[in-house]
């Protein structure tokens, strides 16, 4: 994918000094990529014969660095990762989906298990006297686990980042897969504008983005005064999560408990748990924070009233818990729609965000804001 580089150019941009690409195949890009001579490029690729590939092709190049993983939202989750017949490059942990119906002729023919890394982690552990804005071109090409990578970019997105280049479809093309107006509407969370696309006949293509403001992902209170007015962050985006229970029916590696707090909300489930009595779901804010209010977003195309019995509690060390919100009136509220459940806390201080409903049920919403300082 000469693309990235290509855009820049004609964009007439400043190239990166330092370039991430995930899933980098055999490294196709490398002579592109060189030709530029940023400081740092970092090649990502699960796959070990295809790794070595990557590995031998860029090997006497300095400050070009092969890696073997397999990225994503979370880390340390197994996940089986299927192989393909073209060489790896349609390979991926989700489903074919309309993949296979498109393209019959390419098939999964192996498999593997391994488990996840986000971008972030694999550069805080092992790239740590590397400074984040190092990295300013980040490219994806993962076959419908592309959104899945960006969740796990959040310090990079934040910091110093400046284009994504990214393969998108206007439909998944693999089961549990984006579009790229979910892309877009989460790069629009950091700051980042599309400045070109272009979709094949069969539906999937490419974008490119590039960073044009300062983050988008807080909400200021008090009156009118600039002087008087408080940023309060979404402090729930990308934080761990837990649940009571998983929905036996899911497909492993679509659906996670993290993807209630990935800054995307569509109107469907982003977790689901399994139907039992006072279910839960609940978000580390991996601190204490003075906390002023929490935003639920409720699932809206199928079930919307299993959340009448939410009640919500906080905790500041995951033992001790505070209900401050029922829903005793069992009002069924929505999302999308403009009318999210709105709560005010006022300053309570806590580290742990707990929803839970008070009946036998099953719960799942579409996504959860915790905003605080």
């Amino acid at each position: 994918m000469t693309y990235p580089i290509v855009e820049i150019e004609k964009l007439g941009l400043p190239q990166p000094q330092g370039i991430i690409h995930v899933g980098a195949n055999n490294g196709c890009e490398f002579d592109s990529y060189k030709r530029v001579n940023p400081e740092i490029v970092l090649y990502i690729e699960p796959i070990p014969r295809i790794y070595e590939e990557l590995k031998n092709r860029i090997s006497n190049t300095v400050n070009h660095f092969a890696l073997q993983y397999l990225c994503s939202d979370i880390d340390h989750e197994d996940v089986v990762f299927n192989v393909a017949s073209n060489n790896g490059l349609s390979s991926s942990f989700l489903p074919l989906g309309r993949h296979e119906e498109i393209y019959p002729d390419i098939q999964y023919v192996d498999s593997f298990t391994v488990q996840t890394r986000t971008v972030d982690s694999l550069l805080r552990e092992l790239f740590p006297h590397i400074p984040e804005n190092k990295f300013q071109l980040l490219v994806i090409d993962t076959q419908g686990c592309d959104l899945k990578v960006l969740g796990g970019c959040h310090r990079l997105l934040r910091n110093g980042l400046k284009y994504v280049a990214v393969e998108i479809s206007e439909e998944p093309l693999y089961e549990g897969g984006c579009t790229h107006e979910q892309i877009t509407e989460f790069l629009k969370l950091y700051g980042f504008r599309m400045k070109n696309m272009f979709i094949h006949s069969a539906g999937w293509g490419e974008a490119f983005y590039v960073k044009q403001r300062k983050l988008a992902i807080f909400k200021s209170f008090g009156n009118n005064s600039d002087s008087n007015k408080i940023c309060w962050h979404n402090l729930a985006l990308h934080k761990p999560c837990q649940q009571s229970s998983y929905y036996q029916f899911f497909t492993p590696g679509l659906v996670t408990k993290q993807s209630a707090v990935n800054g995307i909300k569509n109107g469907q489930f982003s977790f689901h748990t399994e139907k039992e009595v006072n279910p839960w779901w609940q978000v580390d804010l991996e601190k204490c924070y003075e906390l002023k209010e929490i935003k639920i977003y409720n699932r809206l195309n199928s079930c919307s009233e299993r959340a009448r019995t939410l009640r919500v509690l906080l905790s500041s060390d995951g033992g001790n818990w505070e209900e401050i919100y029922a829903n005793d009136e069992g009002s069924i509220f929505g999302g999308v729609d403009n009318n999210p459940l709105i709560i005010p806390i006022d300053g309570k201080v806590a580290r742990y965000v707990r929803l839970q409903l008070n009946e036998e049920n099953y719960l799942h919403l579409d996504e959860v804001e915790v905003y605080g300082r």
